[in-house]
């Protein structure tokens, strides 16, 4: 039963069991694949880089661009204040002339109404004075046939026209 004994035998709580050494085997395949992972990882890192490297000179290009684009919208910018400005000025320009114009054309215009009124008075004289004329030459004619009473009659009826002509050419 000893023999029993000593094959069963375990080791008490108090010791502690012998560590024994990873194999040849184990250590080259812990090593294969801790390189395997490094080289992973380096693969994967120098991936990501070249990824990177790539959107920054991409980056780079369109800002390039960009900065290009801008320059020929700040020089057309620039173009175009310069011929707002101009015109601004032209504007200014035609104000002060269409200013001047409408001025001018009240003063025709009041002229104008001036003359409408001066002819309309004129009209007005030269029909009085055809109607005094015409008054006048009747009795004229009716003196000349020895008809005094037809010329004094025809005097008195056109009196009143003859008078408005004396009035108006003062």
């Amino acid at each position: 039963m000893t023999d029993l004994l000593e094959v069963d035998r375990r080791p008490l709580p108090t010791e502690l069991p012998a560590r024994r050494g990873l194999s040849r085997r184990t250590r080259w395949i812990l090593w294969i694949a801790a390189g395997v992972l490094l080289a992973t990882a380096l693969g994967y890192l120098i991936s990501d880089q070249v990824h990177v490297r790539d959107q920054y000179d991409r980056a780079q290009a369109t800002l390039g661009v960009t900065r290009e684009r801008t320059q020929t919208a700040v020089a057309q910018l620039d173009e175009v204040r310069r011929d707002l400005s101009i015109l601004e000025t032209r504007e200014g320009s035609d104000s002060t002339a269409l200013s001047q114009d409408t001025s001018q054309l009240l003063g025709a215009q009041t002229s104008l109404a001036s003359a409408k009124a001066h002819v309309t008075q004129q009209a007005q004289l030269i029909s009085s004075l055809k109607t005094c004329l015409t008054g006048v030459q009747q009795a004229l004619n009716e003196v000349a046939v020895g008809k005094q009473p037809g010329a004094i009659a025809a005097l008195n009826s056109v009196s009143t026209s003859c008078s408005a002509a004396e009035a108006s050419s003062g």
